[in-house]
């Protein structure tokens, strides 16, 4: 039996984090050839150069396409999204892979989305369905959908939304969030090797753990007052704040250098590290008192750990949100309401025993499962996918 050949594409430190279950099983399974296409970010120095976690972690890496942004401005990330596509087609035109995988909603699926479908080569999309009214990701998720195949949502809700764009029932798998998987089965560090690995003492100190993007729907300058307005917030806590750096977004390197800025003049209460890792950043969730910013990890991860969160502005607005999620606009005085909120003795004793809605951390298992199921080399069938009518009535 000829082994299925599936491109699994990361650009970023948060969907590597992410599929990393998955492949790492596709890579072990003899029904699999595991192609890993790594682009964007992986490749700059700037984000921390993430490639080199990936091949620390063992994989082999099949193609790197190129994404030379040279700003996070519209125009060069238009740029970097045509150039990605040239390396693409090539690299589709060369091996020739039965499928293709993607995560989520970043303006680099685009490149990847349009060459698969020009070259016809069916899309498998996980996280499909949701819903961030605050980013142009929104848009982007949802065309991903309509070029995609075979579709796997992390809950039913999100399956029904598909469904309601016009895909076919048949070809929507509810597995859960990959996530959940990786808080399973990795091995989570310990607060002593957290501070070797961070510098920060996560058993001496009240550490709220930080992610903040930019909300790419706002205007280009509004992202770096949004976090100084944070920040600002934070300064009147006794929090000890340990932030990560933004997203390759419109306005994310003015984000970076206000958080630079904090760091630099108040080192007793802040620090920035570009990328902690996936064992990282889920083992800082773990010991750290609250999570305060935007990230889909403080919706999709965070009740695992059964984590106050702080979640600002309307990035992730439209996502389901468990019960460990407080709301608020991105104003010094409602920020700090939340906190108080969420260090109350009814908040924290409400969220004790918070099991996570996202998964129960086997969805890389379910995935595979489907996909041994699916006859993935008959394209006339995925491509030729048709438009499901909830209602046929539309044509009477």
């Amino acid at each position: 039996m000829n082994k299925l050949k599936i491109a699994a594409i990361t650009s970023t430190r948060a969907d590597y984090g992410l599929l990393y279950p998955l492949i790492k099983k596709m890579e072990q399974d003899d029904d699999f050839q595991l192609d890993l296409v790594v682009t964007g970010t992986h490749l700059s120095d700037f984000h921390g150069k993430t490639i080199d976690r990936i091949e620390k972690d063992g994989f082999k890496i099949r193609s790197i396409i190129r994404m030379n942004q040279a700003s996070d401005k519209e125009g060069d990330l238009c740029g970097a999204i045509g150039e990605a596509l040239v390396g693409f087609s090539n690299y589709l035109y060369e091996f020739q892979p039965d499928a293709i995988i993607l995560l989520g909603d970043r303006y680099e699926l685009m490149s990847f989305c349009m060459g698969a479908t020009i070259h016809k080569v069916p899309i498998i999309h996980l996280h499909g369905g949701e819903a961030t009214y605050g980013v142009m990701d929104d848009a982007i998720r949802h065309a991903v959908t309509k070029m995609a195949a075979i579709h796997f949502p992390s809950l039913e809700a999100y399956g029904k939304r598909i469904i309601q764009m016009g895909e076919s029932p048949k070809n929507v798998y509810v597995v859960g969030a990959l996530g959940i998987d990786n808080i399973k089965n990795i091995e989570l560090m310990d607060e002593e090797e957290l501070f070797d690995y961070t510098g920060v003492h996560f058993s001496k100190n009240k550490i709220a753990l930080m992610t903040f993007h930019p909300a790419t729907l706002d205007d280009y300058e509004a992202s770096s007052l949004q976090v100084r307005e944070i920040l600002e917030a934070l300064r009147e806590t006794d929090y000890f704040v340990l932030m990560t750096m933004p997203n390759a977004d419109t306005g994310g390197k003015s984000v970076y250098e206000v958080k630079k800025e904090y760091t630099a003049c108040y080192k007793d209460q802040f620090k920035l590290i570009k990328s902690l890792g996936q064992r990282g950043y889920l083992s800082a969730m773990k010991y750290a008192k609250c999570m305060i910013g935007n990230s889909s990890s403080g919706i999709l991860e965070s009740a695992s750990f059964q984590l106050p969160v702080i979640n600002i502005g309307d990035r992730q607005e439209g996502r389901f949100k468990p019960l460990n999620i407080v709301d608020t606009p991105c104003k010094k005085e409602t920020i700090l309401k939340a906190i108080k909120k969420i260090e109350s003795k009814e908040f924290v004793d409400g969220i004790q025993n918070l099991k996570n809605p996202y998964g129960d951390g086997h969805a890389a298992e379910r995935i595979i499962k489907v996909l041994k199921g699916i006859d993935l080399k008959d394209k006339n069938k995925l491509l030729k996918k048709g438009f499901f009518d909830l209602d046929c009535s539309i044509y009477n």
